[in-house]
């Protein structure tokens, strides 16, 4: 790729590696196991503040056109969680207050809670049944994460959108089609 005066862009191809290092260093049984949980007959609840908010509800919307019953927290025909339902929560840190809150509330409530982060620690946490790690960067630059020359969460935000994004997809391949994803689309434009 090159920008208008003809010199080669750089930064495109460094992200890339960047994301798929990050992705590439994801434990397979994790994943195989996030994959088995998207395949539940169960009601699927996302939380995330911030990017990786944004990352979640868009996994939400993936994930709701395949027929799974969704919802996003903080939306106002959001239910009540209970037992039998799965909470996903996407945070780089695992330890971004609100998510943490809504993540131990929805085990209180006997509900299953995955977390999607970069942060070993989350496994200790009593409330947290799961966990996908991604070894990617965070905004706080901690010892272990890798380098990166992108700011803030970025490397995790993209990794995380991706891999959520492939799960979906392995979790759903024998069953959907493109066509019954469409047929789920939003229509009233």
């Amino acid at each position: 790729m090159k920008d208008k005066v003809g010199e080669k862009v750089t930064t495109i191809p460094l992200i890339l590696k960047e994301v798929g290092a990050a992705l590439n260093g994801c434990c397979q049984v994790e994943y195989q196991t996030f994959v088995s949980l998207l395949k539940r007959e169960s009601r699927f609840f996302f939380t995330g503040e911030g990017r990786s908010g944004l990352v979640a509800k868009m996994a939400a919307m993936r994930l709701m056109h395949s027929g799974k019953s969704v919802f996003v927290i903080g939306e106002t025909t959001t239910p009540a969680i209970g037992a039998d339902d799965v909470l996903i929560a996407v945070s780089g840190s695992g330890q971004t207050p609100l998510t943490s809150q809504i993540a131990q509330s929805a085990a209180a409530a006997g509900a299953f809670v995955c977390v999607v982060t970069t942060s070993e620690a989350v496994r200790q946490l009593a409330w947290c049944s799961a966990v996908l790690r991604i070894p990617a960067a965070t905004k706080y630059r901690l010892a272990d994460e890798p380098t990166t020359i992108q700011p803030l969460g970025n490397q995790f935000d993209q990794a995380a959108h991706l891999l959520l994004d492939a799960a979906i997809i392995d979790s759903l391949i024998e069953t959907q089609s493109n066509e019954s994803f469409r047929a789920r689309h939003a229509n009233l434009e």
